[in-house]
């Protein structure tokens, strides 16, 4: 039978389900979507931020797939829609029969759209970036930072300190003895952003994005090589009432200066978090000039919430610098980007103009394992 990628339908569920038991069988944990219709961005007529599923079927079979996510892109001073690919699914990776699917999977995805990425995915040095590399894509991983804010469930935590017994070891005495803490508080009063950025600064939590989300991105855009169109309507479709993710506006003094979207977890044992209370800012925007005010509002509202460790992943430099200023760390990052043949070249030059692009964790699929 000939094999083809075609629209997920109805029709191809019992598939599915049998591609999913395959994989599972073969000892694969990633599984691909057992409904044709997306619960977070169904494709409905007249939107334009949306998901869509794609299979590929041989037969009666399925032997694969990918996700879709259509959405309107700032770049370089025009909107365009641009898609995030993810999940491109191949059976290949348990029956070396269909080992090729996989590059079958992504270049149909770029028929469809040649102006793509792919987020997160373990990090550049993960086989799928990889992949990608080879294929013409550029691959970069997104900045990481990162700030302890509680020193004993930090150390106690902390899984890449927990795997060398030296290190467990000192951290535990750490944490018992309180110098952890006593280190820590020193290196929070030292560590913070400048006055001026602190300075009549304000926040609150709001319900929904509204007007001067508009205006905010209004003031904003331009500053941006390539960026997802943050308007208050797209917005408020990603971040929808009743989820996980808080918004919060930033003032300085009346004046709303920038917004950030944020969440705070408890974790239970997480690979890298251990059973740490997580912070993350996972979107934000501003007005060119308030980045380093808005990094510090999201340091103290999630503080405030008991977060043990703040972490974000910030692909703008002007974003990282303010970063850096409000605090934070910088790290090894496991959360790469990837950019298609096509849109790498609206980026001219690249090298220098993806350092102008925003990604963070809310971008692509989302924030799915904060």
């Amino acid at each position: 039978m000939k094999l083809q990628i075609v629209r997920f339908e109805e029709r191809h569920i019992p598939a599915v389900k049998r591609l999913n038991e395959r994989l599972a069988a073969g000892g694969e944990t990633w599984t691909f979507p057992e409904r044709i219709t997306s619960r977070w961005l169904p494709d409905t007529p007249g939107e334009e931020l949306v998901e869509q599923y794609f299979v590929a079927e041989e037969g009666d079979e399925v032997r694969g797939g990918y996700l879709l996510k259509w959405q309107p892109f700032w770049i370089e001073g025009r909107i365009e829609q641009v898609c995030t690919l993810y999940l491109p699914l191949s059976e290949g990776i348990v029956n070396q029969h269909y080992k090729l699917l996989g590059l079958t999977v992504i270049r149909d995805a770029l028929t469809r759209n040649p102006r793509a990425f792919c987020l997160g995915m373990g990090g550049a040095k993960r086989s799928l970036p990889q992949t990608l590399k080879l294929l013409g894509w550029q691959v970069n991983d997104v900045p990481f930072f990162f700030l302890p804010l509680r020193a004993r469930p930090f150390l106690r935590n902390l899984q890449p300190v927990q795997k060398k017994p030296w290190l467990r070891l000192g951290a535990g005495i750490a944490a018992v003895t309180g110098s952890a803490g006593l280190g820590l508080a020193v290196m929070k009063a030292f560590k913070r952003a400048p006055s001026a950025a602190r300075r009549d600064t304000t926040f609150a939590v709001v319900e929904s994005f509204d007007a001067w989300a508009d205006d905010i991105w209004e003031k904003a855009k331009a500053q941006y090589s390539l960026c997802a169109d943050r308007q208050r309507a797209h917005q408020n479709r990603i971040y929808q009432p009743g989820g996980e993710s808080i918004r919060v506006v930033v003032r300085h003094q009346s004046e709303i200066v920038g917004w950030f979207v944020a969440r705070c977890r408890l974790m239970s044992g997480h690979k890298y978090f251990g059973n740490m209370r997580v912070g993350s800012m996972i979107d934000a925007l501003a007005i060119p000039g308030h980045e380093v005010r808005l990094a510090w509002a999201a340091r103290q509202f999630l503080d405030e919430r008991g977060a043990d460790i703040i972490v974000c992943n910030m692909q703008h430099s002007e974003w990282c610098a303010a970063l850096m200023q409000a605090g934070f760390f910088k790290g090894p990052s496991n959360f790469a980007l990837a950019t298609s043949p096509k849109l790498s070249a609206l980026l001219d030059p690249f090298a220098e103009r993806i350092s102008h692009a925003q990604f963070m964790r809310g971008d692509g699929e989302g924030p799915t394992h904060l």
